[in-house]
C-alpha cells in the first residue's frame, strides 16, 4: 500500500509541474471510483459521466495548489460531491419553476389540456438543450439555468464575453427552432 501512495505523491508532484502523463495516470487510477461515487449520488449514468469530466477538469486547473501529502481520492470525492449536489439543487430549482408555471397555466384554463401542453413543452425543451453541442450546452446552462451573467460565465470557462454572447444567441436560436419544429408553445418559456 505504501508503494502506491508514494507513486501517487510523485505523480501529484509531476502534475503540479504540468505533466500531462502524470494527469493521465492519476485519471486512470481514480476515474472508476469517482464515477461510482457520483453515480451513487445522482443515480444517472449520464450525469455521473458529466461530473467525472468536470472533476478531472478541476483537478487539472487546481493542480498547482494541491498538497501531494493529502489524499487525492478525498479531494476528488469532495469535488464530485459538491458538483453532484449542485446538479440536484439545479434540478430541484428547475422543477419548482416548471411546477409553478404549470399551476399558473392550470389556474388559467378550464381543463388539463394546458397542463399537458406544458409538460410536453418541458420535455421538448429538455431534448432541445440536450441536442446542443457540449460547450454551447454548458454555456446555456450556466447563463440560463444557473443565472450566471455572460461576464461571469466567460470567467468561469476562460472564454471571451463575445464568445459567450455568440454561443447564447446560437443556443437560444437552436432551441426555439427545435421547439417550433416540434409544435411546442414558446410563450411558456421565451
Amino acid at each position: 500500500m505504501r508503494v502506491v501512495k508514494d507513486s501517487e505523491e510523485e505523480l501529484l508532484l509531476k502534475l503540479k509541474d504540468g505533466s500531462r502523463s502524470a494527469f493521465s495516470l492519476l485519471y486512470n487510477m481514480h476515474v472508476k471510483r469517482v464515477y461510482g461515487f457520483a453515480l451513487r449520488i445522482l443515480k444517472s449514468p449520464a450525469l455521473a459521466e458529466d461530473i467525472v469530466q468536470e472533476v478531472f477538469v478541476r483537478l487539472w486547473e487546481t493542480a498547482p495548489q494541491i498538497d501531494p501529502r493529502l489524499s487525492l481520492q478525498a479531494y476528488l470525492f469532495t469535488i464530485a460531491r459538491n458538483l453532484s449536489l449542485n446538479v440536484i439543487r439545479k434540478a430541484a430549482k428547475e422543477t419548482m419553476i416548471t411546477d409553478e408555471i404549470a399551476r399558473y397555466v392550470l389556474d388559467q384554463g378550464d381543463n388539463g389540456f394546458a397542463f399537458t401542453q406544458h409538460m410536453q413543452t418541458k420535455e421538448l425543451l429538455s431534448r432541445a438543450i440536450a441536442l446542443l453541442p457540449p460547450q454551447r450546452r454548458k454555456i446555456y446552462e450556466l447563463c440560463h439555468g444557473d443565472g450566471y451573467s455572460y461576464k461571469r460565465a466567460a470567467q468561469e470557462l476562460g472564454l471571451k464575453d463575445a464568445t459567450i454572447n455568440s454561443q447564447m444567441v446560437k443556443a437560444i436560436r437552436s432551441i426555439k427552432k427545435y421547439l417550433i419544429r416540434n409544435g411546442a408553445l414558446l410563450s411558456l418559456f421565451f
